[in-house]
């Protein structure tokens, strides 16, 4: 959390947040969902911007967080402890759902998108900001351009790290779960969605020529972003 609060994650602060916002665009009046809401940062950005957002976790400790961080208006967010696999509320409750940076936590993900379907209107958005599936290895963050063969690619597979974020490291070890593209397009079409588009969040030139942070951080392509549309 003081990862977040800090702002010391340069692949949020100067790249996925920007990705994942032009994603939603305008949101004013919106009944948004925010998934794996953490400490609620995005949840008070799009309240800033007139969404009306419920923020939802599984960890007590980050709701706790949320909910006693003041969020500016138009709009407004309330935080709520659940799962993603077994979300509060009725069906057909939101106009948009955001799931950034969860989904490769996500162990068995299709319940979670099915959970989504639900509680999205008919014609409803849902914004996913993940880990590559194609290209993302252990320790990409500190430049490894490992391939992965297609003996593991098809399959699902786990990756155990402790996270080095600006000289913190995770406390403990962090699984990220990776699945073939088809599985993505599979498990979306099944639960009702038609994938609108799809985007890979990358630096700009001026980014990867001036910055060696950023040319050691980012030696592949890292991040998938999928809008989805419920039918």
């Amino acid at each position: 959390m003081r990862i977040i609060r800090e702002e010391r994650d340069r692949y949020r602060t100067e790249l996925t947040d920007a990705a994942v916002l032009e994603a939603i665009g305008p949101c004013d009046g919106l009944r948004v969902l925010d998934a794996g809401c953490g400490e609620g940062y995005l949840s008070r950005t799009l309240a800033a911007r007139g969404a009306h957002v419920v923020g939802v976790d599984a960890a007590q400790g980050l709701i706790d967080a949320a909910a006693g961080t003041p969020a500016p208006g138009p709009g407004s967010v309330t935080f709520t402890r659940a799962s993603v696999a077994a979300l509060p509320g009725p069906d057909a409750e939101f106009d948009l759902v955001v799931c950034n940076h969860l989904f490769s936590h996500l162990h068995d993900p299709g319940t979670a998108v099915a959970e989504f379907g639900r509680v999205l209107k008919s014609g409803g958005r849902l914004v996913i900001l993940t880990l590559h599936p194609c290209f993302y290895v252990e320790n990409s963050e500190q430049g490894a351009m490992n391939s992965v063969p297609a003996s593991r690619y098809f399959g699902s597979r786990g990756i155990d790290q402790r996270f080095m974020v600006d000289g913190l490291e995770s406390p403990s070890l962090i699984t990220s779960w990776l699945r073939p593209l088809e599985y993505y397009s599979g498990t979306l079409r099944d639960a009702g969605f038609v994938i609108a588009d799809l985007r890979e969040p990358h630096p700009t030139e001026d980014q990867l020529q001036n910055d060696p942070w950023w040319r050691k951080g980012f030696p592949t392509a890292m991040f998938m972003l999928l809008v989805a549309e419920r039918r």
